[in-house]
């Protein structure tokens, strides 16, 4: 029985981490007016399973001006996952997510921005009987 815990929380750990990849992409879904400073963000991303501990992965990326400016839907279409119904209304950007392949599920998302340095959020993801949430905090650090 352990195995399959350990299978899950590697899928856990696996989807925090994409998410935490993603999560630079999307802070330009704000309103102009919002958007997030380029610059050096520290971004941590904390995968939750019914039954194990929370799985917690922080990373720091450089988000540059280019970064900022980009649509990030195409972004959210990386790997066996495609994000559908991205709705932006103010300072959020919600979206349904459906995977296929190895990991076939669905979930949904919403990330709210809270100005120009900081944003948090979480998605939810059904795979094999199991929901997973992730949840995601953001903030700018300075300068790249």
């Amino acid at each position: 029985m352990s195995t399959p815990r350990l299978d899950l929380r590697r899928l856990a750990a696996a989807v925090a981490t994409a998410l935490a990849l993603l999560a630079p992409a999307l802070p330009s879904t704000a309103r102009a007016g919002d958007k997030v400073q380029a610059g050096r963000w520290e971004i941590t991303a904390t995968a939750e399973l019914p039954g194990t501990p929370a799985i917690p992965t922080t990373q720091v990326e450089c988000l540059s001006q280019a970064d900022v400016d980009a649509d990030p839907v195409p972004e959210l279409d990386r790997g066996a996952c495609r994000a559908k119904n991205v709705s932006r209304s103010g300072n959020r950007v919600s979206w349904t997510l459906v995977c296929s392949g190895a990991l076939n599920g669905t979930g949904r998302g919403e990330i709210v921005y809270q100005g120009p340095t900081a944003y948090s959020g979480w998605m939810t993801l059904e795979a094999g009987g199991t929901t997973m949430k992730v949840t995601l905090r953001a903030r700018r650090l300075g300068g790249c």
